[in-house]
């Protein structure tokens, strides 16, 4: 039984590490533009059981292969892919070009191309060789800035990663056991929020794509002042009275404060357990 389990996970192995990451990243892709509507399609169509059967299957699909990025092909942090647009994730992670100088020459921030300053350019043209100057790689690498960290090097980034995969899956099991106007899911979902955030530790040797994806989690942070249950004991009448507020002083507002009045109960009912939003 031992040798059929080992065999069986070297197999798996071995079919995880052959999947092309950029093949990954169209199929999360996919399913992050479709999760919304297949779960109101499915609680329209067969009720509210058969909706959290669809949110908890989408969710742990995604949450696999998130895992899979970050275990075999060393993805780091993963920004919410774009359907159009999924291959910076992986270009960054093998160039991470920055304005580097050195001796005489420097390579431009965008294209790459190693440039001799004029300063070390030999006066006659007689001397000039025109061969492309070189870099030292041991200098590129201690002066480039946007390197992408590798999850099997940085520990705790690895564990922060980890630890905002995994949340959406321990969120969606928190509220099903606790009901999802617990504060019980609530605590736990904004916990793992912030502890990954906390060991992340800055964006300090981290790509472009990489530092905005952070910037972007931070401020995704506000989005639990509109989350049940902290919005219906707190937040709902503070929006409504800051609404009033800008309908009474502001001319011309009123028709558009008042479908924000009706929009935002729906809103809140349909995304308060979105963990990409």
């Amino acid at each position: 039984m031992n040798l059929f389990v080992r065999n069986f996970i070297q197999k798996y192995q071995r079919v995880l590490r052959k999947s092309k990451p950029e093949n990954l990243l169209k199929l999360l892709s996919a399913i992050e533009y479709t999760e919304a509507i297949l779960e109101i399609t499915a609680e329209k169509l067969f009720g509210k059981v058969f909706k959290w059967l669809i949110v908890f299957v989408t969710q742990l699909t995604k949450c696999i292969i998130k895992l899979q990025l970050l275990i075999f092909h060393k993805t780091g942090i993963q920004p919410t892919p774009s359907l159009f647009n999924f291959g910076s994730l992986i270009e960054s992670k093998k160039n991470g070009q920055s304005d580097q100088k050195g001796e005489g020459f420097f390579v431009l921030k965008h294209s790459g191309r190693t440039v001799r300053t004029i300063k070390n350019s030999p006066v006659s043209l007689e001397k000039r060789d025109w061969t492309v100057p070189t870099m030292d790689n041991s200098m590129a690498k201690t002066e480039n800035p946007n390197t992408h960290f590798d999850p099997s090097s940085d520990k705790m980034r690895f564990l922060a990663e980890l630890i905002y995969i995994l949340r959406p899956i321990c969120h969606i099991t928190s509220m099903l056991i606790f009901k999802p106007k617990s504060w019980i899911q609530y605590a736990v979902a904004f916990s793992m929020d912030s502890t990954s955030l906390f060991l992340m530790n800055g964006t300090n040797k981290l790509s472009k794509e990489q530092k905005e994806e952070l910037r972007r989690r931070t401020i995704a942070l506000l989005y639990y002042l509109i989350r049940s249950p902290f919005y219906e004991f707190y937040s709902s009448s503070l929006i409504k009275l800051i609404l009033a507020l800008i309908e009474q002083h502001i001319i011309g507002t009123k028709f558009l404060i008042k479908y924000i009045k009706e929009y935002i109960p729906y809103w809140q009912s349909i995304y308060n357990y979105c963990w990409t939003a």
